[in-house]
This record gives C-alpha cells, sequence and structure tokens, in this order.
C-alpha cells in the first residue's frame, strides 16, 4: 500500500507548463508561472512524509492516514475542473479557490507528518519491549562479572535502539536495523543469571524477549514476588494484535 501524491496536482502544474508553450500572452504567462512555481513548492512539501509514510507500511508498520490528505485531492480535482473549463490564472484563484488548496496541502503534510511520526514511536515497544538497563539492575540482577559483562553489552545495544527512534527512517535498511538490534538485544538478555525463583527467571526473561512474556508466567507465585520488590506497577499487558 502506498500514500501517492495527488496526481491532480501534478496534473494542473503540467497543463500550466503547457499552456505557456502554446503561446499565451505575456502577462497571463507570467501569472500562470508563478501559481505554477507556488504550487509545485507546497506540493514538494508533502513528498517525504509521503514517502515514509509509504516505507512504513510497506515494513508492516501501521500508520493512520490523516482525512486531510484525502480533502487536498478533492479540492485540486475541482480546481482542475474549473481551469480546464476556463484557463485563466484568474480562474485558479476565483473565490479563494487557490488559497484553499495550498492550505490544505499545507496541512495534509504536516498531518501525515505526525502520523508517520507516532506510528515510527509506536514501533518502539514492538520492536523490543524490554526494560532499560537500570530497571533489570534493580530487579535483583546478581553483581557477576558474566551478568555485569552481559548488562554493558545490553546497555550499549539498547542505547542504540533508543537513537534509532530519535529520528524517521530513511529506508528500509533503517527498519530493519532497528529490528536487528532487537534480537541483539533479546539475545543479551538470555545472559543474564537473576538470583530469584525459576518461575520468577523465566516471566523477566520473557519479558525481556521481543514478543514478551506470555500471561501464562504471571503465576501466583511471580505476582507475589514482584509485589514484594516493588515491581507489580513496573508492569503492563498490551495486546499483541500488530502486523510485524
Amino acid at each position: 500500500m502506498t500514500i501517492p501524491l495527488s496526481k491532480r496536482i501534478v496534473d494542473l502544474s503540467e497543463r500550466l507548463v503547457r499552456l505557456e508553450e502554446l503561446g499565451a500572452n505575456a502577462d497571463e504567462a507570467s501569472a500562470l508561472e508563478d501559481l505554477r512555481v507556488e504550487l509545485v513548492g507546497t506540493a514538494n512539501k508533502l513528498s517525504a512524509p509521503r514517502e515514509t509514510g509509504a516505507l512504513l507500511i510497506e515494513a508492516g508498520i501501521p500508520v493512520s492516514i490523516p482525512s486531510s490528505l484525502d480533502s487536498a485531492k478533492k479540492r485540486s480535482a475541482t480546481v482542475l475542473a474549473r481551469f480546464q473549463a476556463t484557463r485563466k490564472a484568474a480562474t485558479l484563484k476565483k473565490a479563494q479557490s487557490w488559497k484553499n488548496l495550498l492550505e490544505e496541502i499545507e496541512k495534509a503534510s504536516r498531518e501525515l507528518t505526525s502520523a508517520a511520526t507516532s506510528a515510527w514511536r509506536n514501533y518502539r515497544t514492538q520492536a523490543f519491549s524490554g526494560d532499560s538497563p537500570a530497571a533489570i539492575r534493580a530487579r535483583g540482577l546478581a553483581r557477576t562479572k558474566e551478568n555485569d559483562a552481559a548488562l554493558e553489552e545490553y546497555r550499549l545495544l539498547f542505547a542504540q535502539l533508543d537513537r534509532a527512534f530519535d529520528s524517521l527512517p530513511e529506508d528500509i535498511a533503517d527498519i530493519e536495523h532497528v529490528r536487528s538490534l532487537g534480537r541483539q538485544l533479546e539475545d543479551a538478555a538470555r545472559k543474564f543469571n537473576f538470583d530469584v525463583p525459576d518461575e520468577v527467571r523465566s516471566f523477566l526473561e520473557a519479558v525481556l524477549s521481543v514478543e514478551g512474556a506470555p500471561l501464562e508466567l504471571l503465576t501466583p507465585q511471580v505476582q507475589a514476588w514482584l509485589s514484594k520488590h516493588g515491581l507489580y506497577d513496573h508492569y503492563r499487558i498490551r495486546s499483541l494484535g500488530h502486523t510485524r
């Protein structure tokens, strides 16, 4: 699924160019060229969020498409139809049609950028839902040489993962890098040796996996241990009803 830049906007721009080439009078041609440049400049602002949204969707990360994008398409269709009937600059600017078109394209650009940003940030917990290094240490990770080395490896990977979500991905390689970091974090977490009962250890290890811990591991013994150590409210249940 892609998020196409309105073909009508492109069509309108191309028609303005062709009209100039057909030899309209100098004043009219100049007016049309000014409008064309303004339209292209505004429409180009939609290119980056459109490409990012399409990239995320292609990678299986859902993006909520704003209704403003459809509004901009409809507005451009209306303006184009009027221009086809009367090919004058004045037609495009009649009744603030041109101003409204540019404003709606700008709005679609802002809202699509926001939607893509939210989708990417929400994907953070899907890429890896494990706790921070500090939280892991607080849960009773024994201070052994092996645990310290594993925790340092985990800390470095966790920091890389956080940095990866500071900006939107530019290509599929950026998304695959995030997924790779999630798998590496899961592998690093398996090296931890928690000085806790077996049931609690199984739960804590599962929490640090990409998919998280299934509810069946949240046994009465685990709940009691979490409550005793003030960690019960640290966890939240979330649905796995997402596309990976």
